[in-house]
């Protein structure tokens, strides 16, 4: 499995997300790359979680994975999706569940070794989840059900499958604003980045003009 650099650090000092919007220029031009999500991913996405969202609650509330441990796989899907509302949130929650800020810092950068032994596996797995545009390779799976059991195997890839869901939609609107300033967004949709900025994005922006 071969790392990614993204250059992504912690933003657990910050006061709001940090801006970090993957542009890519060419020229005169710019482009959005971050993956978002488009009426039919999206649509596919939300069937798949309300077909299964029993497991979904049982996995958050089993406590078979910790609140410490679910963060720290959180935060290494987010390190390659790049969402920089997840990496925010989700920085704060795992100092608050108790992970330190070296151990955050070193997720972020898709660096495990210096992590829990038993909980490296896992965070490789997360880091191929999403590299693998949630499509992991027999051999990967293999050896997420050898180290954790099936029922754990299966709640890492329910955390894996939730923060991908919040990863794209916070793209999402991101993209929609990259557009707002003249910048191609690669692979995306106009109307549907608009609909989920409308819901999502312009109450975050007060939200965190509130926290800030």
């Amino acid at each position: 499995m071969n790392e990614i650099d993204v250059s992504l650090s912690n933003d657990c000092l910050t006061d709001k997300p940090m801006n970090r919007n993957n542009i890519l220029n060419y020229g005169s031009n710019h482009f959005f790359t971050k993956r978002t999500f488009n009426f039919r991913s999206f649509m596919k996405t939300m069937q798949t979680i309300l077909r299964n969202r029993k497991i979904f609650v049982d996995t958050m509330k089993s406590k078979r994975i910790s609140n410490e441990f679910s963060e720290r796989i959180m935060l290494a899907v987010t390190a390659v999706n790049g969402c920089r509302y997840c990496e925010w949130g989700h920085t704060k929650m795992a100092i608050e569940s108790g992970c330190t800020d070296e151990e955050i810092k070193n997720i972020l950068d898709l660096d495990f070794q210096g992590l829990k032994k038993d909980e490296i596996i896992a965070l490789a797995f997360a880091q191929h989840f999403a590299e693998s545009k949630e499509n992991p390779s027999k051999k990967a799976l293999n050896n997420l059900v050898k180290e954790y059991g099936t029922q754990k195997a299966n709640d890492i890839i329910n955390y894996c499958i939730m923060i991908t869901v919040g990863n794209l939609l916070g793209n999402t609107i991101d993209a929609f604003e990259s557009r707002m300033n003249g910048i191609q967004v690669v692979d995306g949709s106009f109307l549907f980045e608009f609909l989920v900025y409308l819901i999502g994005g312009l109450p975050t922006k007060i939200l965190f003009s509130k926290i800030a």
